[in-house]
């Protein structure tokens, strides 16, 4: 690793020559292996961008965000494991995955030399038009690369960014990574346009028709290719041209790991795993998730009625369609990484007369809102929408939380919101939303929030032998000294603390779970609140905009004497991390719960 370890700032690749680049690439490829099969990370998409990293760092004077000179956005940043090689963070992969260690993406936290918080895709494009707008209004030094994967071009972002840098002499450089995939692989128009066979001629045409500078790579992986190519746009940009250039590189998602080329996602993120054997390569959860819960529900259905319509925004795997996908091609879509359109079809679908499930992540549905406003609950569409990963969302950064979803859905009107926290719950609303029935419930517009988690073994031990009607308030434990209202997927931590309080206090407090979120069940749970002078309510998100706030805001509408001390986080950004650790840092756990409620009740000790 000599050529490795030498590296400590981008300028000390300046003076490689090309082979001693060849070698460098090889050492870093070796190294993520080694290091990324240890920890678990995003491998598959960084072995892709080895060459084509080292050859940017090479061929530009990349600067961090405090120095004049070139400066390099990563759209998601979850591929830029080499550039934190170049920029000095060697050391700190062996935190990756860890609390407090190294991000999964590109973070302004860990290094000047990333500029942007990364995580969502297809923002790159903009906000590096901000800073080349800035570059050019004040003659400042330096070009803006925004590096981004062809996955993310079809974000409505990057083609808003794309439609305005085409119209002004920004010194804009745009460097799409074209690997065929997003996190499946890619589909559409414009995927259809980049793997055509004369994918370099069409390109150039359509790119130089708005206005760009246009060149190509055909592999990202041949160093002398990759350094001609740079030399290209560079003189273009100086010489020839007035506008932006896009640089098009073809790469291999997984290049170098033989074990990424009969991945259907080319090993696109993993758990730790044996680099030789395979053995332990696996998706982040194991096990009945409810995600699977999903797709298996979906799959029973579509078998039987061809009314039956699944979409997902490039997240098959995690929201439940893939195995839909392959069964019923023609009714399980991935539109691609486009949220906004897949509210719009999903809208579309209905009007038709058709049953649609939406499955979102938590983090990706936010960025539809107002679709979801205009085309969904404004003309009352019955379309469900499966939100997984809906509270906290583990390693993958502070943007993936889905703990701003409830405050942002509520104010959504004609929406019904329902939280299933355990699988029964989650496979009886499942089956409601998919018979032919008039009830209300299952008519209209839905949101099924669901956490991104394992559904605990030993579900049917803490809950009622028979299911209580959706509608109602489900009581889960008895007692009459107290009541723990307990948000789905909140009821394991609700009936320890139950129990906390039974053993230091003697008092006994009855558990509920509440399964509907909006409107709340008010014929099961203003009797709760009537009958109980102290309340507790559990969730896993804001209090300002939550569940609890709202809970609070019916008991004060009907004037209940209910002293009700609402357990939720107070801070809006929280790290990445195991959901344990989590709920301690947002005091959220049971003994942090415990002692807020001892204080409130002056409970001695």
């Amino acid at each position: 690793m000599k050529r490795l370890d030498a590296i400590k700032q981008p300028h000390d690749i300046k003076q490689l020559t090309e082979s001693e680049l060849v070698e460098l690439a090889s050492e870093i490829r070796h190294f993520l292996i080694d290091s990324v099969s240890q920890t678990g990370g995003h491998i598959g998409a960084n072995l892709g961008v080895v060459e084509l990293t080292i050859a940017l760092h090479h061929a530009f004077n990349i600067q961090s965000g405090k120095s004049d000179g070139d400066h390099i956005l990563f759209d998601v940043g979850h591929q830029g494991y080499t550039h934190k090689l170049l920029t000095g963070r060697k050391s700190a992969f062996d935190t990756l995955n860890q609390m407090g260690g190294m991000s999964r993406f590109v973070s302004h936290h860990e290094s000047e030399y990333d500029l942007m918080e990364a995580s969502h895709a297809g923002t790159a494009i903009p906000i590096a038009c901000g800073l080349a707008y800035s570059k050019m209004q004040n003659t400042q030094q330096g070009s803006v690369i925004a590096f981004i994967g062809d996955g993310s071009m079809v974000e409505g972002m990057a083609f808003e960014g794309l439609n305005f840098s085409a119209e002004y002499p920004l010194p804009l450089f745009i460097v799409i990574n074209d690997n065929g995939m997003s996190i499946p692989p890619n589909v559409g128009g414009l995927h259809n346009l980049f793997s055509a066979p004369d994918w370099q001629q069409r390109c150039a045409d359509w790119f130089e028709g708005m206005g760009f500078g246009y060149v190509s790579v055909d592999d990202g992986h041949d160093m002398t290719k990759l350094l001609e190519g740079m030399a290209k746009a560079q003189t273009a940009a100086s010489y020839s041209h007035t506008g932006p250039i896009v640089i098009h590189v073809k790469t291999e998602k997984g290049r170098g790991l033989a074990l990424a080329d009969n991945h259907p996602y080319k090993l696109h993120f993993s758990m730790p795993f044996n680099p030789e054997t395979g053995e332990g390569v696996a998706a982040t959860l194991t096990g009945t998730t409810f995600q699977g819960i999903v797709g298996n529900t979906l799959m029973q259905h579509m078998e039987k009625d061809k009314t039956v319509y699944a979409l997902t925004p490039a997240t098959p795997y995690a929201s439940g369609v893939e195995a839909l996908m392959k069964t019923f091609p023609d009714r399980a879509i991935d539109v691609g990484m486009a949220e906004q359109h897949a509210v719009g079809m999903a809208a579309g679908l209905a009007m038709a007369g058709n049953k649609v499930f939406m499955c979102f992540q938590s983090t990706f549905m936010q960025r539809a809102w107002d679709q979801l406003f205009h085309d969904i609950c404004f003309p009352k569409h019955s379309v469900t929408i499966v939100s997984a990963r809906s509270g906290f969302a583990g390693f993958d950064g502070p943007t993936h939380h889905g703990i701003y979803d409830f405050g942002l859905l509520r104010t959504l009107p004609d929406i019904k919101i329902f939280y299933a926290g355990t699988a029964r719950d989650l496979q009886a609303i499942m089956q409601t939303r998919l018979a032919d029935t008039n009830i209300p419930i299952a008519q209209g517009p839905m949101i099924v929030l669901h956490p991104y988690e394992t559904v605990p073994q030993n579900e049917e031990n803490y809950l009622p032998s028979e299911l209580t009607p959706l509608e109602d308030v489900e009581v889960v434990r008895s007692g009459d000294d107290g009541l723990i209202i307990a948000v789905a997927n909140q009821l394991q931590t609700a009936i320890a603390l139950r129990e906390k309080i039974k053993s230091q206090r003697q008092q006994t407090f009855k558990v509920v779970n509440l399964r509907w979120l909006k409107p709340l069940p008010f014929k099961s749970l203003i009797p709760l609140l009537q009958s109980h002078a102290k309340a507790i309510s559990l969730e896993e998100g804001l209090k300002d905009t939550g569940v609890g706030t709202a809970i609070n805001q019916l008991i004060n509408d009907q004037q209940l004497d209910c002293d009700l001390l609402v357990s939720a986080l107070e801070q809006g950004i929280l790290p990445a991390g195991d959901k344990q650790t989590l709920a301690e840092i947002g005091a959220i756990d049971t003994d942090s719960i415990y002692q807020q409620a001892a204080k409130r009740w002056e409970w001695q000790a």
